[in-house]
């Protein structure tokens, strides 16, 4: 993720989305908490959206299923791309990683999954 893919995201993506006023959850990447990001929220949603960072080192409370499905599955495809011949042009690159997205998740533990869920789910509980 980078500052134009957020900006792409905010703009295109959520905007249509927002018809009331709303609080936009974001992690503290360095683009979802820029200037620029903020900019976009209060100048072309005329403040109808409101960014809100999560507090810092807080993903593993607030985003269980980001450390223990993502960051799993995030370290086993940057492995599989290790060990792939490179590919030159963008089309070998999303097939790439398209085929690499689907054997890593295949390979994917249903336990880990499982108790991830689990743990997010016990958040909930009253």
């Amino acid at each position: 993720m980078n500052q134009r893919v957020w900006s792409y995201y905010l703009r295109e993506v959520l905007m249509p989305d927002i018809d009331c006023p709303s609080v936009v959850l974001a992690d503290n990447l360095k683009c979802h908490v820029s200037k620029k990001s903020y900019k976009i929220l209060e100048d072309e949603l005329f403040s109808a959206a409101y960014l809100q960072p999560l507090p810092a080192n807080t993903t593993s409370v607030l985003q269980p299923l980001d450390v223990g499905v993502m960051g799993p599955f995030k370290q086993m495809c940057r492995s599989e791309w290790i060990k792939e011949e490179k590919v030159v042009t963008a089309a070998e690159k999303r097939l790439a990683m398209i085929k690499r997205s689907i054997k890593v998740w295949d390979a994917m533990k249903e336990d880990t999954i499982r108790k991830s869920f689990e743990k997010a789910l016990t958040i909930f509980e009253i």
